[in-house]
C-alpha cells in the first residue's frame, strides 16, 4: 500500500494526496503541500494538459503566474490556466501550508512518488534531479511539465525520442516500484 505522504529528500517539502486521480474517478487530483521557511518550488513551468489552482491554509505563498507575482495568505487561492507560466515559493520564516487541485489530474501523483522514491534511493544528485536522463525525462512528461519560454511542441518531440530510447533500453519497469502499477509514459 502506498504512502498518502512523500517529502522531498532535500528541501523537506512534504506532499499529502489527499483525493487522488483514483479517488475521484479521474476528475482531478488534489494535494497538501507543505514548504518549509524560505523554501524553493520549482523553476518557472507550463502544463497544457490541466489547470494549477493554490489554496493556502497557512502561512504567506508566493505564487508566480504569468509575470505578476502574489502573495497568498490563509484562505485566499489563485488558478494557473492551462498554458500559463508559474511556480510558488516560500519567501518567509514560517512554514506554509497550501492545497494544490490539478485538473485533470494528468500523472502527476505517479510522477511525484517516482521523482521522491528516486530521491530516497539515492538516485538522484544532491539537488534533487534525478542521475539517469531517462528517468528526468518520464518524471516530466508524465506530470505535463515543460521549461517556461521554451517551445511546448518542441519539448515534446524532445521527449519523445527519448522516451522512446528509455523503452528500447528497458529503462522504466524499474520505476514501477514507486507506484505499484504499470506506468503508462
Amino acid at each position: 500500500m502506498l504512502k498518502r505522504s512523500v517529502q522531498h529528500k532535500y528541501t523537506k517539502e512534504q506532499i499529502t494526496f489527499v483525493e487522488t486521480a483514483k479517488d475521484t474517478n479521474g476528475a482531478y487530483l488534489l494535494i497538501e503541500v507543505s514548504l518549509p521557511p524560505n523554501g524553493d518550488g520549482p523553476p518557472l513551468h507550463v502544463h497544457d494538459e490541466f489547470v494549477e489552482e493554490f489554496m493556502v491554509l497557512s502561512g504567506v505563498l508566493t505564487v508566480t503566474v504569468g509575470k505578476i507575482e502574489h502573495q497568498l495568505t490563509a484562505g485566499q487561492s489563485i488558478t494557473a490556466p492551462i498554458g500559463t507560466d508559474h511556480t510558488f515559493t516560500n519567501n518567509s520564516s514560517d512554514q506554509v501550508v497550501f492545497n494544490v487541485t490539478l485538473t485533470p489530474p494528468s500523472q502527476f501523483e505517479e510522477s511525484v512518488r517516482i521523482h521522491y522514491g528516486l530521491m530516497d534511493d539515492n538516485l538522484t544528485k544532491n539537488d534533487g534531479t534525478p542521475k539517469n536522463i531517462f528517468h528526468l525525462i518520464a518524471i516530466l512528461k508524465l506530470q505535463n511539465t515543460y521549461i517556461a519560454g521554451k517551445s511546448i511542441s518542441s519539448q515534446r518531440r524532445l521527449f519523445s525520442i527519448i522516451i522512446g530510447l528509455g523503452k528500447l533500453f528497458g529503462q522504466y519497469k524499474k520505476l514501477e516500484k514507486y507506484t505499484e502499477e504499470k506506468i503508462n509514459i
